[in-house]
């Protein structure tokens, strides 16, 4: 049997101890590349840069790991005893926790305080920093560098001013340490709410001569165009509003810019409140809104109801109103509602655009193409970080640039589109105007027939009146003078001769000679009816009647009923009283039957009344009622009713005279309604 072998004890030891030898070694190797890595990341978090290499293209933002101390004003050698309030990520100072329920306010002052490391090898390189709620303070490795406005603790040591700035750094060091003291007593923002940024001076200043550069251009055009345009309209064209409008809305986006990005009111003004600029500044942005909405209401006011421009009206007024009187910081939250009601008003401006496409207005192509660059640009301008290239503001101010010139293209075709019309109105007037001058030749010439015509006329009246006078003298007192001589001789007949027969003759001769005398008087009054002037006065219908009556009917014999409601009306009293006289006398004159009955009514529609006469008498036929106005016609003959038949001629003399009418409703046998019209 074998003999086992025994492993030699010292051997044993000796392999143990290797081993556990090995495992150390690689226990601190381990240990050693753990501490390095942890030494790694706490310098990333202590100083929030590696040193890595450093080139022209190179830029850091500087926005996390910031050291915050709130309601403290800390200078670089006060940080030895302090705790920082928190540690923050570059943000409004409102969004920071004060508590676990609620955040800090907007007013108040604070401290940042952040440290970073930097290659030695690198280019020349500047802090850019920009532009802080509201006053700051700024120090770097315990060197005070920049101080915009003044940073206090109350609202009344607060001087505030806010600018973009870039500070050189030292090439001498590679650990720079930043503290910042912010103020802000006026905006509803606080703090620091953008990223520092760490970069080659050359590729900054390059960067920001770019920015004024297309700034300057931007701004320029905009007070080029906006001024361009309010001289046109004051001076030239005030009669399209468009044109004021867009010159407003051009000057209020230029002064926005140039406020905004350089404050050159602050600069001049050194001692004015950053309130009342920052009031002008909304100022001016309510009302670039409240122009350009007024400037597309102009242009498609076709299209647009009136409602749109109350609304817009009151709704910009009242924020302008609000920003006057409110005081901070209510009144800087006022953009986020100036933005809103924008939206919905470019909403609905797309909307009527479309309709105006397809109403086919030129206009309205050029104003869609406009909007949607502008949309396009200003999205890009919003939403795209431009600081990744710098080119990109130059892109976006000339979009802009464009936007506006398409617009002014816009108003330039409008007034292309109104001169065009002038001038063809000026052809139009032109030609009217020698129409005109004919048509004046003319009319001088009927002018002159005219007063050729009245000399006539008053020639004529001359001899009417004349005529008048031979026949009321001359012609009447020779029937005088044979009225008196027949009655003379049948008073000496009377003597020697008495029969019937000669009485007869003779009473025959008397009546003719009176029915002569009566035809004559009915002439005249025709003549001075026909020349009269009338005089017009208030007075009762049924007075008038009664008065009539009274002549007419003095024995009571007839029956004559006049209205039941008596009315007061302002007329020529004379001949409406000659109209009721005359048709009141045919009936009770023509009457067949022993009672003539009479009926007098009227009826009143707006400023015409209209009159009726009904009697019992003999009636009409059909065939006469067209003849029994005309002069001297007679139904009866001459000798049975003592009768001019001029008296319906006068009737309807006077009638017509006073913008009426007159008829007749009769049947033989069954008596006769006339009725006229008369106007007061």
């Amino acid at each position: 049997m074998p003999i086992l072998e025994v492993p030699n004890m010292n051997m044993l030891l000796r392999n143990n101890y290797l081993t556990n030898l090995l495992l150390r070694e690689h226990y601190m190797k381990f240990v050693c590349c753990l501490s390095l890595f942890l030494l790694t990341v706490q310098f990333h978090i202590c100083f929030g840069q590696s040193t890595a290499p450093f080139d022209n293209d190179t830029e850091i933002a500087l926005e996390t790991d910031w050291e915050f101390y709130w309601n403290e004003l800390l200078a670089p050698e006060n940080f030895n005893t302090k705790v920082p309030f928190t540690t923050v990520t570059l943000d409004n100072w409102t969004t920071f926790p004060l508590s676990d329920t609620e955040n800090l306010p907007a007013f108040g002052y604070a401290t940042y305080r952040k440290t970073i490391e930097l290659p030695k090898e690198r280019p020349h390189i500047s802090l850019y920093i920009p532009t802080i709620y509201a006053a700051s303070k700024t120090w770097i490795n315990g060197r005070l560098v920049s101080e915009i406005g003044t940073v206090g603790n109350t609202s009344e040591a607060t001087f505030h001013r806010r600018f973009r700035q870039i500070i050189p750094l030292s090439t001498e060091e590679t650990r720079f340490e930043i503290v910042i003291q912010v103020a802000n007593f006026y905006h509803h923002k606080g703090g620091i709410d953008d990223a520092l940024i760490v970069g080659a001076t050359q590729k900054l200043q390059k960067k920001k001569s770019k920015r004024v550069i297309a700034d300057m251009v931007y701004i320029g055009s905009l007070s080029f165009i906006g001024i361009f345009f309010l001289l046109f309209f004051l001076l030239y064209w005030n009669k399209d509003r468009a044109v004021l409008y867009f010159a407003i809305l051009c000057l209020s986006l230029a002064y926005m810019s140039v406020s905004d990005r350089y404050a050159p009111l602050a600069e001049i003004f050194d001692s004015v409140s950053w309130v009342f600029l920052t009031k002008i500044e909304y100022v001016a942005l309510f009302l670039a809104g409240l122009s350009a909405s007024l400037f597309f209401y102009t242009i498609f006011i076709k299209f647009v109801p009136k409602t749109y421009k109350k609304i817009i009206v009151y709704g910009f007024c009242m924020l302008t109103a609000l920003t006057v009187l409110l005081p901070a910081p209510y009144f800087t939250r006022f953009v986020l509602p100036f933005l809103v009601l924008m939206m919905l008003n470019l909403a609905y401006v797309a909307v009527i655009i479309f309709k105006a496409i397809a109403s086919q207005r030129h206009e309205s192509i050029l104003m869609l193409t406009s909007m949607l660059l502008a949309s396009c640009i200003f999205i890009t301008h919003i939403f795209i970080f431009l600081g990744e290239n710098g080119n990109a503001i130059i892109y976006v101010n000339f979009g802009y640039i464009v936007t506006f010139i398409l617009l002014s293209m816009l108003l330039m075709t409008r007034f292309a589109n109104s001169f065009h019309a002038l001038e063809k109105a000026k052809i139009v007037a032109q030609a009217q105007q020698k129409e005109i001058a004919e048509k004046s030749k003319e009319l001088s010439k009927v002018n002159l027939e005219l007063k050729e015509n009245v000399r006539q006329l008053k020639n004529y009246n001359a001899e009417l009146d004349s005529f008048n006078h031979i026949v009321s003298h001359d012609l009447k007192a020779p029937l005088v003078a044979m009225h008196s001589l027949v009655s003379f001789i049948e008073e000496d007949i009377d003597q020697t001769v008495n029969t019937e027969e000669a009485k007869t003759h003779f009473e025959s001769l008397k009546g003719r000679i009176s029915k002569m005398y009566a035809l004559i008087n009915g002439m005249l009054e025709y003549s001075r009816i026909a020349q009269g002037k009338k005089t017009k006065e208030t007075f009762s219908i049924n007075e008038l009647l009664l008065e009539i009556i009274d002549i007419l009917n003095p024995e009571k014999k007839h029956f004559i009923q006049i209205p039941e409601k008596d009315v007061e009306i302002f007329t020529s009293k004379v001949e409406l009283e000659h109209v009721f006289l005359n048709l009141i006398s045919n009936a009770i004159k023509h009457c067949d039957k022993e009672q003539a009955i009479v009926h007098i009514s009227y009826q009143k529609t707006s400023d015409m009344y209209t009159f009726t006469v009904r009697d019992n008498g003999p009636g009409i036929d059909k065939k006469y009622h067209h003849k029994i106005f005309d002069m001297f016609y007679q139904l009866e003959e001459g000798d049975k009713i003592e009768s001019t038949g001029i008296g319906l001629t006068i009737v309807k003399k006077i009638v017509s005279g006073n913008d009426g009418n007159i008829k007749i409703d009769s049947k033989d046998g069954v008596g006769t309604t006339i009725s006229f019209t008369w106007k007061v």
